[in-house]
């Protein structure tokens, strides 16, 4: 395993991570099984992006290897509560840093 899907592994649990710490709030709805891709597959396309990986088929296996190694932490993140505004920031983070901000 190469240590550049390491630190994409590592990057999607601790988005999928700070996602699980929104579990005690009361407002916002349930999330879906696209929400929590979503978080994963963004978390995917920064990270390639801040290391300026470009070739989509390298993206594309990094991503599929990410989402088997995830698998038990998207259901469980199907259990925790989101708010639109929470996944409209997801779909905007432009850095991975933003990308945990929007999920704090």
């Amino acid at each position: 395993m190469s240590s550049l899907h390491l630190v994409g592994i590592a990057l999607a649990t601790a988005s999928l991570g700070s996602f699980g710490s929104l579990g005690g709030l009361g407002c916002g709805r349930r999330a879906t099984p696209a929400d929590c891709r979503l978080i994963v597959d963004k978390s995917v396309e920064l990270q390639a992006k801040e290391t300026s990986e470009t070739d989509p088929a390298v993206i594309a296996e990094r991503e599929k290897r990410i989402r088997a190694a995830l698998e038990a932490d998207i259901h469980e993140c199907e259990s925790r509560r989101v708010t639109d505004k929470t996944m409209a920031c997801v779909q905007a983070a432009s850095t991975t840093q933003e990308l945990e901000q929007c999920l704090r």
